[in-house]
């Protein structure tokens, strides 16, 4: 498939959103962003084996019936580390009733790896919340999926994008939902962690897997439970109004 074509898509729904300062005539049902960690605490291997889950769910079956069922989805993936050095980001991509989710896979899966060092996962917060504020992102709902091993690294830095707090606050501002899947084989205790430092928004929700060797699984658990239309709904449907 050409680059033209992929692109299609993603150009026909921003024309469909219309010029800057316009009131949007149409936006995508859900915008999702994948917060990968890729800090110094993953192994390549490590680094590769997430990559390829995520790429192996985004081809699933399972999952591209509840991306038919969600209507206009659009996809970013985040891998961050240090908040030192730059994130490594993906381009936008939009998947209509499921066509376009292979494009989506391809591309997480042969992303090379240029973050390492601590983990920052505030950084990686904010470059996500700053690819939802794009002028040509339009979505009725916004979520990240993070996914990480560990917490928030708290020694001194000469640069840091932004801190877990600060990023979680903007996330609020900007009523971005945040989920998160902990990877508790070297702190039982992540989930927890998770739970009261990063998780927020309308029906934010952590999920834990303890072997990493059922980390594909559980990403495909996380991503039917985030992208059901269903479960979406429900939330709707108990979110107070905004003003």
């Amino acid at each position: 498939m050409s680059r033209l074509a992929k692109a299609a898509p993603l150009a026909l729904l921003f024309l469909a959103c219309g010029n800057a300062g316009a009131e949007p005539l149409v936006c995508a049902d859900m915008a999702l962003v994948l917060a990968i960690d890729g800090s110094g605490s993953v192994t390549d291997a490590e680094y590769q084996f997430q990559k390829s889950a995520f790429a192996a769910a985004f081809r699933d079956d399972g999952i591209k019936s509840v991306l038919r069922e969600a209507g206009t989805v659009m996809l970013t993936a985040v891998f961050w580390g240090d908040g030192e050095f730059p994130t490594q980001n993906l381009d936008w991509f939009v998947v209509h009733r499921g066509t376009g989710a292979d494009t989506f896979a391809d591309m997480v899966e042969i992303a090379e790896r240029r973050v390492f060092g601590d983990t920052d996962i505030g950084s990686g917060l904010w470059v996500a919340l700053d690819l939802l504020s794009e002028p040509k992102v339009c979505a009725r709902r916004s979520i990240i999926n993070l996914s990480g091993d560990g917490r928030e690294t708290v020694a001194p830095k000469r640069r840091q994008r932004a801190t877990l707090l600060q990023a979680r606050q903007r996330a609020i501002r900007q009523g971005v939902t945040i989920n998160a899947l902990a990877i508790t084989s070297d702190d039982p205790d992540l989930r927890a962690y998770y739970a009261r430092n990063v998780v927020r928004g309308t029906g934010g929700f952590t999920m834990e897997v303890e072997d990493p060797a059922d980390y594909a699984t559980a990403i495909r658990s996380k991503l039917l439970r985030e992208l059901s239309p269903r479960y979406v709904a429900s939330l709707a449907a108990v979110e107070p109004a905004r003003r």
